[in-house]
């Protein structure tokens, strides 16, 4: 894709899943990588894939819900590569079991969910953003976003289906704040994505057909499926494009 080559791109929750497959599709562009994630675990075992491959890549441990910690790493990022270009700000929680309806969910466990999901996406963006403008000058943002954020389709999930209501306004909002300056903002949306967060609902076959159902594809995506639209979104072929929701679903939103 057109002007991955050379930028320096961060990717939070780039230990497992969506982000760690986004990170080595970054890195198989050119890019050079941070790989951002509060397991120290996974991000090392992202950077060595990275590594293994040819690609410059440096692990960086930080929980995106604790400003100090978000602050810290993209002042290393800066500090490691001098500059950064591309933001991919994924990092994500899911809980069926301590998630669910309004009347009776405890407020820890919307704190906890919302905390990562929807404050840890503006701390990423705010230091991300911040970095961006301080060295590269311009740039691309990408959130991950959800269809639970726009339809009930996930019920007893109202933490969850909250948070990424709140990213798809924070993207849509900083595209139009920052579109002078250069700096895309634009949103992925997976649909039912077989990556760890997700254990819990794979892990049951009965609840695991009654998602693949309402599915048009009939089947759940693998998170590299969603890496090249985040390449895409970060790339120079989608430089007419910010403030935009790309969904990757499946067809689960087409019904």
């Amino acid at each position: 894709m057109r002007g991955l080559s050379g930028k320096v791109a961060a990717v939070t929750g780039g230990g497992s899943g969506i982000g760690q497959a986004a990170a080595i599709r970054l890195a198989e562009e050119g890019c050079m990588l941070a790989v951002i994630d509060r397991s120290k675990t996974g991000a090392k075992a992202t950077v060595a894939r990275i590594r293994e491959a040819g690609g410059l890549a440096e692990a960086i441990v930080a929980d995106v819900a604790i400003e100090a910690d978000i602050s810290a790493a993209f002042a290393s990022v800066v500090d490691i590569f001098g500059r950064l270009d591309i933001l991919v700000a994924n990092a994500g929680i899911f809980s069926a079991e301590r998630d669910g309806r309004v009347h009776g969910l405890d407020k820890s466990v919307w704190d906890d969910i919302v905390g990562v999901n929807l404050t840890g996406m503006y701390l990423s963006c705010k230091h991300g953003v911040a970095a961006m403008r301080a060295t590269a000058g311009s740039g691309a943002v990408v959130l991950t976003g959800s269809p639970t954020g726009i339809l009930g389709c996930t019920p007893g999930s109202i933490a969850y289906s909250s948070s990424k209501g709140g990213v798809h306004g924070l993207a849509r909002v900083m595209a139009v704040d920052y579109a002078a300056e250069g700096i895309r903002v634009n949103v992925v949306v997976p649909g039912f994505t077989l990556s760890p967060i997700v254990h819990e609902l794979v892990a049951d076959p009965v609840v695991m057909e009654t998602m693949v159902r309402s599915i048009p594809l009939r089947r759940g995506a693998q998170p590299v499926e969603l890496s090249g639209a985040i390449a895409f979104l970060a790339s120079d072929d989608a430089s007419y494009m910010t403030g935009s929701l790309m969904f990757v679903d499946g067809g689960l939103t087409a019904v």
